[in-house]
């Protein structure tokens, strides 16, 4: 009788589980979409206004200067408009009943990141690897400009820029770079490793989502990544 009624209640509370993690996706893809949209709507006004000025007579810009700032303005209010939608995005998975990724960890785009500092001591790079590997992930891979602006905009938060260990190394055969996915360095991106050298056979990330080869031993902070 106590495990009928145990599954009942089950069957009871599941619709508004469902419901709730219904909300949350519904809320998450609302977000997405209006930040890929002010983010468009922003790089379509600067490409303008770079082909207008470019291309206007001195006297035109010197009258229209008002305008341009006012377009710089708004330029700068749809990237505020983008950093908000991106902590909404955040805020809408943290429904215990439907959140995507564990505790500690961010949500972006179908995936969970995980980023040590301020939370784990820094480690050697197969350290970290091991850590990610005992969390389900991986170090993180980046296959695009846009989850590379995403770790960008995470690192920007930090009270000091570090660098960050990623899934990228050359260990298997010196001076090619291969993702921890078995891809070239530059099957996603054009990418370069900077300061590549014998002794240095992993790669960390730093700002301007620039890669620099480095001493494997050393300890740094790092970023795992797993399928939410």
């Amino acid at each position: 009788m106590d495990l009928r009624n145990q599954e009942g209640n089950t069957e009871r509370e599941a619709p508004e589980d469902t419901r709730c993690c219904h909300k949350c996706k519904m809320t998450a893809c609302l977000a997405v979409t209006l930040s890929t949209v002010i983010l468009i709507v922003g790089l379509l006004l600067c490409l303008g206004l770079f082909v207008w000025w470019t291309k206007a007579p001195k006297e035109d810009k010197q009258t229209l200067k008002p305008a341009v700032s006012q377009y710089q303005d708004r330029l700068q209010q749809c990237k505020k408009e983008r950093n908000d939608l991106t902590l909404m995005l955040h805020a809408a998975t943290e429904d215990s009943r439907c959140r995507l990724c564990p505790d500690g960890w961010l949500w972006w785009n179908s995936s969970c990141y995980f980023f040590s500092v301020g939370r784990q001591e820094n480690l050697k790079w197969n350290e970290s690897a091991e850590f990610c590997r005992q969390h389900n992930s991986s170090l993180t891979v980046i296959k695009g400009s846009a989850e590379m602006e995403f770790i960008q905009s995470v690192m920007r938060t930090f009270p000091r820029f570090p660098f960050l260990w990623v899934g990228l190394t050359d260990a298997q055969q010196e001076s090619q770079w291969m993702w921890w996915d078995g891809m070239h360095v530059q099957h996603y991106m054009s990418l370069t490793v900077e300061w590549d050298a014998n002794h240095r056979d992993c790669a960390d990330l730093r700002g301007g989502g620039s890669l620099f080869a480095a001493d494997c031993e050393e300890y740094g902070p790092w970023t795992c990544k797993k399928d939410s």
